[in-house]
């Protein structure tokens, strides 16, 4: 299951038993693009107290300042306890500690899933502290119980190593009566850590490097990205403030291409003010120059007010202002001679480096032929600089600020010239207008386990196997029975916010799950269909009872939405507070039959972050987009969940779909359907401008993913075709129906 050898080292902080602080453990892996890479060496650098360390492959994790002491129990409260094993999940062996009040037998088992025991001991164990060794034998989850007295206490422990041998061990290792320091395999030299050191780390592969700028203040696990000068995976572009900004990963940083142009200009003489619009400068006050270049910022204005490094300011929600160590990130990244961490980036208020502004800056544009290769897609333009009643060197100078506070009236920027193929680093007077790039956030994690089961209605069944799909970076693993254990970020690439796709194999059946787990999580597939949703068979809501229908994973209602006060076709459903809808041709049986239908702002509830509740019952949200598209493959007889085919846009896809959704009467032209997983698609029509359309014929139901300005997918069925059409459709022109599903 495991595409390549790591060291697998995730410690627990024991808190609870030691009375230490809790353990950094920093876990770190690479891409290319989506393909995985060996690392060579890691390097890590403190930033705050200076002093680094290098780790060799295989060692690919560092520990830092773990200390591990014998617990502080309180007399009063001497209780018999197991704690928690540690590391957890196992790759191949693990630590428990318990604690035993006064010397007695002790009995204890390892059982499996199944409850089945594997290991059982029996010891007389003295008063205090007492550690053993596991090493568990095949399968992924087990149960650890020791008895004294009458007296029972249990853990969990989660195992990820593939075992080459059958049985297990469980090993006395002796009383815990002394401190010990546990770290990575390779010494730390000259290397102190304290929570809030912000930290730069190097990866090395071949003769690349990648670079990764954190403060972490608990266990982490790092990717390093070596791909560069390609659009950012899984967000080539941003749309933010009514503009799309194309996107520029350079290794391990996603930045936007192009200088922001956010807010509303004001005249080069008026100072920025925090009055809750933001404003901007055009050089020369021309708007085009805006449009051409980007907008010129004060860096208060920029930081909206505030002083925190790396804030968002004026960035698009998951950007922010780069700090001063993230575009000394970026300078030892692109320049040829001065790697990343190279002391020559420390350098105050001069050019430095080698090249490192010839190839960040455009290959025209730049005047007396001081152009720049443009060597890794960073697209500097000379936009000059302005503010305080001037404007000067358009075409000559570009100038950035940092979200670095620089003391006094002044913040740390960067500037390129005409005439120099270096980068200069200087803190800048706060009321100068300088230009604006984002860089987008990485929230690390620590490293997320993820467990499975599967039920038929309610009674469980076996897993086959589970293949999860990275849907946002395209990357994907399988793991096969008895292995129902997956920790993100070993096994597989996963960031913040990515969006998995889970697929659950039983015999010859599928069932699909998505999510954005920021937690560990237990996940169970259902692979029953065409059945009332077990536990909620019918939904009251506004006044009408809705029937639901589990198809595999999905709870979804079984009839289209009709909630809210009919108004007429020419009337356009705004946001009042009232849920507003249309019947077809104006007629109230119509809605009573086939549903209402919903102009797609009104639908949620005037919020755009997809997969919102909008006019859904409590407990119910408008699918998104790739929700569809997990009903589409478990519908369908030839494509299925996560294949391809439901990733083509505007088209009909799949095979039979449509016919396996579509009731079996109500279609024009005998163009019913089988209805076989009980999904009860009828022919609604629509409304498209101020009139209906296609009663019969056609139905579109709306997602809650939005496409471009003013618009949002899809889903429709036609009496002549067996597949699904995927299409956008203007948010004010067209009103569709809605169909709710379960959150989970």
């Amino acid at each position: 299951m495991r595409r390549f050898i790591t060291l697998i080292f995730f410690l627990f902080a024991l808190s609870e038993i030691f009375g230490q602080r809790p353990s950094i453990a920093l876990t770190f892996s690479a891409v290319n693009n989506t393909d995985w890479v060996q690392l060579d060496s890691i390097r890590v650098m403190n930033r705050t107290q200076g002093g680094d360390t290098v780790l060799y492959y295989p060692d690919t994790v560092l520990v830092l300042d773990y200390e591990v002491g014998i617990p502080e129990v309180n007399n009063a409260d001497k209780g018999f306890k197991v704690f928690q094993n540690y590391p957890n999940p196992t790759a191949d062996q693990t630590t428990i500690n318990l604690y035993v009040p006064s010397k007695d037998l002790v009995s204890m088992t390892i059982t499996d899933v199944l409850g089945r025991v594997i290991i059982r001991l029996e010891r007389v164990l003295d008063e205090g502290l007492h550690s053993f060794r596991l090493t568990p034998g095949d399968g992924s989850i087990f149960f650890f119980t020791a008895q004294w007295r009458g007296k029972n206490s249990s853990i969990k422990i989660l195992c990820t190593g593939i075992l080459t041998y059958k049985a297990g061990s469980l090993e006395y290792r002796g009383t815990q009566n002394s401190s010990t320091k546990l770290k990575a395999s390779e010494d730390l030299q000259s290397f102190d850590f304290s929570i809030g050191d912000e930290l730069l780390y190097i990866g090395y592969t071949y003769t690349t490097q990648s670079g990764i700028w954190d403060a972490p203040e608990d266990s982490q696990s790092y990717t390093f990205q070596f791909a560069t000068n390609i659009p950012c995976p899984g967000t080539p572009t941003v749309e933010y403030g009514g503009q799309f900004y194309n996107t520029i990963q350079i290794f391990s940083q996603c930045w936007m291409k192009e200088d922001l142009n956010v807010g509303t200009m004001i005249p080069g003489q008026q100072e920025m003010a925090d009055d809750g619009i933001i404003e901007k400068y055009c050089y020369n006050n021309q708007q085009d120059s805006c449009t051409k270049y980007g907008g010129l910022y004060q860096w208060n204005e920029m930081m909206q007010y505030i002083t925190q490094q790396g804030a968002r300011g004026i960035c698009a929600q998951g950007w922010h202002i780069p700090a001063d160590e993230e575009w000394k990130v970026l300078e030892g990244a692109v320049d040829s001679q001065f790697g990343i961490g190279d002391p020559e980036w420390d350098s105050n208020y001069t050019y430095r480096g080698f090249d490192a502004g010839t190839r960040l800056k455009t290959t025209s544009g730049w005047e007396n032929n001081g152009n720049g290769t443009d060597f890794f897609g960073f697209s500097a333009l000379p936009g000059g600089m302005g503010g305080a009643g001037w404007f000067d060197a358009i075409g000559y100078v570009v100038n950035w600020w940092s979200s670095t506070d620089g003391g006094d009236t002044f913040s740390w920027g960067r500037g390129l010239i005409f005439n120099s193929p270096e980068v200069d680093r200087e803190n800048y007077f706060w009321k100068w207008g300088h230009s604006v790039r984002c860089l987008r956030d990485e929230v690390y994690i620590a490293p997320l386990t993820l467990t499975f089961t599967a039920l038929n209605n309610a009674s469980y069944v076996r897993l086959d196997s589970i293949k999860v799909m990275n849907r946002t970076q395209e990357f994907n693993t399988t793991i096969f029975w008895s292995d129902t254990t997956l920790v993100l970020k070993s096994d597989l690439p996963y960031n913040v916010g990515d969006e998995l796709l889970l697929i659950g194999y039983s015999d010859t059946l599928e069932s699909g799950i998505l999510d954005s787990p920021l937690e560990s999580e237990n996940y169970t597939f259902q692979f029953a269909t065409n059945i009332p949703c077990p536990g909620t068979p019918t939904v009251e809501y506004e006044g009408q009872i809705y029937n639901t229908i589990q198809i595999f994973s999905q709870c979804w209602l079984k009839e289209n939405l009709n909630v809210g006060v009919m108004i007429p076709a020419n009337v356009d459903q705004w946001d009042n507070g009232i849920i507003e809808k249309y019947c077809y041709n104006n007629e109230p049986d119509s809605c009573i039959k086939y549903g209402g239908f919903y102009q797609w702002r009104e639908m949620m509830k005037y919020a755009e972050p997809p997969g919102v509740q909008g006019i859904c019952p409590p407990g119910w949200h408008i699918p998104t987009d790739n929700e569809w598209k997990i009903l589409e493959g478990s519908a369908d007889s030839y494509y299925p969940i996560g294949d391809p085919e439901w990733d083509i846009r505007i088209a009909w896809r799949g095979y039979d779909a449509g016919t396996n959704l579509k009731t079996i009467s109500g279609w024009y032209e005998n163009g019913n359907g089988t209805d076989l997983y009980g999904f009860s698609g009828l022919a609604s029509g629509w409304k498209e401008g101020s009139g209906f359309s296609d009663l019969g014929y056609n139905t579109s139901w709306w997602t809650s993913t939005g496409h471009f300005a003013h618009e949002a997918w899809i889903r429709s069925l036609h009496y002549s075709f067996p597949e699904i059409y995927q299409v956008s459709g203007n948010w004010g022109y067209f009103a569709f129906s809605v169909r709710c599903l379960k959150d989970d």
